[in-house]
C-alpha cells in the first residue's frame, strides 16, 4: 500500500534534561509572540467550546512529520464537530509554529496558555521541546498529548509515540530473521535517539546480537559517511538507525557512495522522505507505523480504525503526503474526546485523571493509559512493521506475530 507515515521516536536520557530545563528558564523571560492559525470548526471560543493549542514544527527539521500530524488533528476536530462534538461541546484549534526547536517552544506554549487560554495542548514530535514544556504546563494544570518521548517524572504529558521497546523489538527481530549477528546503530542527537541507542544495546545483547558500533548523527547532518565507514570497518552485517527526516536521504546516498551491500533499517519516517532514500540505496528498509502497513495490520481493531480513517484523510488531503503521522494527530484528538466524554471535564485535574484511564484503539495503536503508563502502549501488541519500496509502493516484508 502507498500510505505515508509518521515518525518520531522517543527515549528519555539524562543528558538532555538539563539543557531542556535551561531553555525553560530562559523562555520564561521571553515575551510571548508568534503567528497563529485558527480552525474553529464552527465552535468559536465561547463556553461551549474546548480550545486546543496545537504546538507543532510547521517549519524546522521535523516539519515533514508535524505538518501531516497537524492535518490529522484538524481533520479529527472537523469530524467531531460535524457530528455534534462531545457532550455538546465543539472543538477549536489554535495552531502555533514552534519551529522544531525547544527554545522556540517555550514562548509558544506560554502564549497558548496565557493569551489563548487553551484547555489542552497537543504537541508535535520534538522531544526536547516536550521536555522544555513540562515545567510550564504542570503548575498551570493544562494537560498535553504529545507525539514525542515523555520527559521523566511528568504526570501532565501523555504520548501517542510508541515506546522505544517496540521500535527496537521490530528492528532487531527483522535483522535476526535475515541471519544477521552484528549490527551498527546510528542515532540522532535528540532525546529520542539517545535513549533508543542506549536501549538498543541491551536489547541486542539479550537477543543474541552484537552492536559493533553506535554512532551519533546530528539532525542537520549533510554527510554521514564517517559513521557508515566505521560501521563497515567493524564488520556490521546490518545498520539500524534511529533517525528521522532528510538525514535519511543523506544516509542512503552515503551508503551508495561507500558501496555498502548490507540492509539499512531506517527509523519511522514519512514515505515522502523514505522513497528518495530507497531510490538512492535499494537495500533501505523502513520501520513502518500502522497506517503505512494497512491493510496488513496484525491487530483487527487497528485495521478497522485505519479502514475508517484512511478514506476520510484521502478525501480531504489527497494531494498531500503524510497519511501516517496524520493518523497520530487523529488519534490524539480522539483520545482527548474519549476522556472528555467519560469525565465531562475539559481541562485541569479532572481531565488529566480521565486521560490516564482512556482505553482506545486508534489508527496507530491500541492505547490503555494508566497512571503508570502515560503512553498507553506498554502492554498492548506491537503495531509496527518493516517495509521496502517497490515501484513507488510500500511492500510489507515483516510484521510481528499477532498477539
Amino acid at each position: 500500500m502507498t500510505y505515508a507515515s509518521d515518525p518520531l521516536r522517543s527515549r528519555a536520557h539524562v543528558r538532555w534534561l538539563a539543557p531542556a530545563l535551561g531553555v525553560v528558564l530562559a523562555g520564561a523571560l521571553v515575551a510571548c509572540g508568534g503567528n497563529s492559525d485558527s480552525n474553529s470548526g464552527g465552535g468559536g471560543s465561547g463556553g461551549g467550546t474546548v480550545k486546543i493549542g496545537l504546538a507543532i514544527g510547521k517549519t524546522g527539521y521535523l516539519a515533514a512529520v508535524d505538518n501531516p500530524f497537524g492535518n490529522g488533528v484538524n481533520l479529527a476536530v472537523d469530524y467531531l464537530n460535524k457530528n455534534g462534538g462531545v457532550n455538546g461541546k465543539k472543538f477549536e484549534v489554535v495552531t502555533q509554529d514552534m519551529q522544531s526547536n525547544a527554545a522556540k517552544a517555550v514562548p509558544v506554549t506560554n502564549q497558548l496558555i496565557n493569551q489563548q487560554k487553551v484547555s489542552v495542548i497537543i504537541g508535535g514530535s520534538t522531544s526536547a521541546a516536550t521536555a522544555a514544556d513540562a515545567p510550564i504546563i504542570e503548575p498551570r494544570k493544562v494537560p498535553m498529548i504529545a507525539a514525542s518521548v515523555l520527559p521523566p517524572n511528568s504526570k501532565w504529558i501523555f504520548s501517542t509515540l510508541q515506546p522505544v521497546s517496540k521500535t527496537n523489538q521490530i528492528d532487531l527481530d527483522y535483522v535476526k530473521s535475515l541471519k544477521v549477528t552484528k549490527v551498527a546503530v546510528l542515532y540522532s542527537q535528540t532525546p529520542y535517539g539517545q535513549g533508543a541507542a542506549a536501549a538498543m544495546g541491551a536489547a541486542a545483547k539479550a537477543g543474541g546480537l552484537t552492536v559493533v558500533a553506535s554512532e551519533a548523527v546530528e539532525t542537520s547532518a549533510t554527510d554521514v559517511t564517517p559513521q557508515l565507514s566505521k560501521a563497515k570497518a567493524q564488520g556490521a552485517q546490518a545498520i539500524i538507525d534511529v533517525l528521522s527526516g532528510p538525514v535519511h536521504i543523506v544516509e542512503a546516498k552515503g551508503a551508495a557512495t561507500l558501496n555498502l551491500d548490507i540492509p539499512i533499517v531506517m527509523g519511522t519516517d514519512e514515505v515522502a522522505t523514505f522513497e528518495p532514500a530507497a531510490q538512492a540505496y535499494p537495500k533501505a528498509f523502513l520501520t513502518a507505523i500502522a497506517p503505512q502497513i494497512s491493510p496488513k495490520n496484525n491487530d483487527p481493531q487497528i485495521k478497522a480504525a485505519n479502514e475508517k480513517f484512511l478514506p476520510i484523510y484521502q478525501a480531504a488531503y489527497a494531494d498531500k503526503p503524510g497519511i501516517g503521522n496524520a493518523g497520530r494527530g487523529w488519534d490524539s484528538v480522539m483520545i482527548l474526546a474519549e476522556a472528555i466524554k467519560a469525565s465531562g471535564a475539559t481541562t485541569g485535574e479532572e481531565l488529566r485523571a480521565a486521560l490516564a484511564k482512556v482505553n482506545y484503539t486508534g489508527t496507530m495503536s491500541a492505547y490503555k493509559f494508566s497512571e503508570s503508563d502515560l503512553t498507553g502502549q506498554g502492554s498492548t501488541p506491537n503495531p509496527l512493521g518493516i517495509v521496502k519500496m517497490n515501484a513507488g509502493k510500500l511492500d510489507v516484508v515483516y510484521t510481528p506475530a499477532a498477539s
